[in-house]
C-alpha cells in the first residue's frame, strides 16, 4: 500500500512539472472610476499588471516577482499579446468584466533571461562585422579604422534572451583565408573553420556601409542557413548611429533565429510585433487597423488598450519581418524600433 501511494505522490508532481505553463490568466475585475471609460481603462491597467506578475511568478523567484513588480504600466504592457474580454457591463462610473489577459510568453521569457531572473539554455552566436565606409568603398574586417567592429567589441558580450553573442577576436586571424571579402562570399570549407574554432555553428556577417547620405545600411548574413535581411539606420548627427544599429541588428538576429527554428521544425515562420499606433480619433485607428489586417503577409491584429490618443497592439505575421514592413511601407506605413515594441506611423 506504501509503495502504491509514494507512486501515485510521484505521479502527481510529475505531471504538475511536466504540464505546460499557460500563458493566459482571467481576472474578475470591478472598477469605481470619474465615469466608465476611466473606469475600463483603469481596470484594463489593473489586470494587465496582476496576469503579468501571475504568470511571471511561476517562472522566477519571488525576489524577481517584487522586482517585475516595480515596472510601469506602459513596459508591462508591452507584454501583453491579447486581452479577451467577457460579462462586461459599463454604465455610470462603474467597469465590470472578466479580463482574460494572454502574457507573449517568448518576450517574458526573453526580457527575463537577459535580466539574469531565469537560466537559459544560451545559444552561442559569433559576429563578424564587416565595414565599408561608402557605397563603393573597400570591406574592412581587420583593419584598424572598422569603427563598426569596434563597436561590436566595446559592448563585450551580448546577452539577448537565450542568445549570447561574441564578436569575432584577433585569434580568429590564425583562419587564412578569412579576411573581409571572403566572409561576405563564405565558402562552406570556411565557415566550418570558424565553425569549429568558435563551438557554434550560429554565424553571422554584419556588414555595415555609410550611405552618401550619412545613413547606415547593414545586411544580415546567417552563415548557416544562408538566409539575408537588411534595414537602414537614420543618421540623426546627435545619438551614435552605430549603437542604435548594434541594437536593432540584435532584434533581426533574434527574429532571424526564430524564423530558422521554426522551418527546422517543418513550420511555417510566425512572429508577434508589439506595436504602439498614435490616433487622431478612433475612425483613424479603425482605418488603419483594417488596413494592416488586409497585408498578405497579417494574421491578424490583437489590441491591448487604449488610452492618452494612443493604441498599444499586437501584429501577428507570417514569413520575414523584412518582408512585413516592406509590404507596410509599400502600403503608406512606416516604424521606429523601441526598446521592444514598434512605434507605427
Amino acid at each position: 500500500m506504501k509503495k502504491i501511494f509514494a507512486f501515485f505522490c510521484f505521479m502527481l508532481i510529475a505531471s504538475q512539472a511536466f504540464a505546460k505553463l499557460d500563458y493566459a490568466v482571467t481576472i474578475p475585475v470591478d472598477m469605481d472610476a470619474e465615469n466608465s471609460v476611466i473606469a475600463k481603462d483603469k481596470a484594463m491597467q489593473q489586470a494587465q499588471r496582476q496576469a503579468f506578475l501571475e504568470v511571471a511568478g511561476k517562472l522566477t523567484s519571488e525576489e524577481n516577482v517584487q522586482k517585475l513588480s516595480e515596472l510601469t504600466d506602459d513596459k508591462i504592457m508591452r507584454f501583453v499579446q491579447s486581452v479577451s474580454v467577457a460579462d462586461e457591463k459599463s454604465g455610470g462610473t462603474k467597469y465590470i468584466a472578466n479580463l482574460t489577459v494572454q502574457i507573449n510568453e517568448q518576450l517574458l521569457k526573453d526580457y527575463m533571461a537577459e535580466n539574469e531572473m531565469i537560466k537559459p539554455d544560451a545559444q552561442e552566436l559569433l559576429v563578424i562585422p564587416v565595414f565599408k565606409n561608402s557605397p563603393h568603398g573597400y570591406p574592412l574586417l581587420w583593419e584598424g579604422d572598422n569603427v563598426w567592429r569596434q563597436s561590436w567589441r566595446a559592448k563585450g558580450l551580448i546577452k539577448f534572451g537565450v542568445m549570447q553573442l561574441r564578436t569575432i577576436g584577433e585569434h580568429f586571424r590564425n583562419i587564412d583565408d578569412l579576411s573581409a571579402e571572403r566572409a561576405l562570399y563564405m565558402s562552406s570549407s570556411l565557415y566550418e573553420q570558424i565553425s569549429e574554432m568558435n563551438g557554434s555553428d550560429r554565424v553571422y556577417v554584419i556588414l555595415a556601409e555609410v550611405m552618401e547620405n550619412g545613413d547606415l545600411k547593414v545586411t544580415l548574413k546567417n552563415e548557416k542557413n544562408k538566409t539575408e535581411e537588411s534595414f537602414a539606420v537614420y543618421n540623426d548627427g546627435e545619438s551614435n548611429v552605430f549603437d542604435k544599429a548594434i541594437e536593432k541588428s540584435v532584434m533581426y538576429i533574434s527574429n532571424m533565429e526564430r524564423e530558422a527554428k521554426n522551418k527546422e521544425g517543418g513550420a511555417v515562420s510566425q512572429g508577434v510585433v508589439n506595436a504602439v499606433y498614435v490616433y487622431q480619433n478612433m475612425k483613424d485607428w479603425l482605418t488603419k487597423s483594417k488596413a494592416l489586417a488586409e497585408l498578405e503577409q497579417v494574421e491578424g491584429i490583437d489590441t491591448k488598450s487604449f488610452g492618452g490618443g494612443k493604441v498599444n497592439f499586437a501584429i501577428r505575421y507570417t514569413g520575414s519581418l523584412d518582408d512585413l514592413w516592406l509590404s507596410m511601407q509599400e502600403n503608406g506605413f512606416s516604424h521606429e524600433a523601441k526598446e521592444n515594441y514598434f512605434i507605427i506611423r
